[in-house]
């Protein structure tokens, strides 16, 4: 009896387990695929994973080469600075500051005790400044190279005093780089080694076409 009775539970629990198999409509070849791309796809998490530690250690190093880099660029700036600045300004200002992030400039002001952003600065000194750093970034950039010095009236909103201390730093420039000054005053040409007049525009509109285009703009 005993035996029977356990032959009967099994193959209630045979019949009930093979219920349950034809209840359930997942198909064994799709959870085998499932598997499969899961396998697949924890694979390619972990290369990704590994990839984003080789960029994140990558950006780590870039920046620390950056900002070494751009602390010896500053320093470089502020030492070609520092000459220039002095002498264009007539001793005024001796010593010059830049930010090893924002490259802001900043003047010592003797008569402040302190530093102050040249952006405070009459306008005036703020064009002296920025010419200094902007010869300073050619010798950076430049290095043993020399290539030629470009100005676009650099100096209009000087008075003649500084125009003449900038012109003998240009001058000074000038043993090392072809300096090119384009202007529209005379001011500087006794310290010109060659001046070159560009005409101007001489043609005058004398109206002839006027009723042509009157025709095609009302037309």
């Amino acid at each position: 009896m005993t035996s029977r009775a356990g032959l009967e539970r099994a193959r209630d629990d045979e019949a009930n387990a093979r219920a349950r198999v034809e209840a359930n409509g997942v198909d064994a070849e799709q959870v085998a695929g499932h598997s499969e791309r899961l396998i697949g796809w924890r694979e390619e998490l972990a290369a990704l994973q590994r990839r984003s530690r080789v960029y994140e250690r990558t950006l780590r190093e870039i920046e620390t080469a950056e900002q070494a880099t751009m602390k010896t660029a500053t320093r470089f700036l502020e030492r070609q600075m520092v000459g220039d600045v002095s002498r264009i300004t007539d001793g005024r200002y001796r010593r010059v500051a830049v930010d090893d992030k924002t490259l802001d400039l900043q003047l010592h002001a003797p008569e402040k005790g302190d530093w102050v952003d040249v952006r405070a600065l009459s306008q005036g000194t703020l064009d002296l400044v920025y010419l200094a750093a902007r010869l300073g970034l050619v010798r950076l950039v430049t290095g043993d190279r020399r290539p030629p010095l470009i100005f676009d009236d650099p100096f209009v909103t000087l008075d003649d005093g500084r125009a003449q201390r900038a012109l003998e730093l240009l001058r000074e420039i000038a043993k090392d780089f072809q300096v090119i000054y384009l202007t529209t005053s005379d001011r500087y040409n006794g310290a010109a080694d060659a001046v070159v007049e560009l005409a101007g525009p001489t043609e005058v509109d004398d109206g002839s076409s006027a009723p042509e285009l009157a025709e095609v703009v009302h037309g």
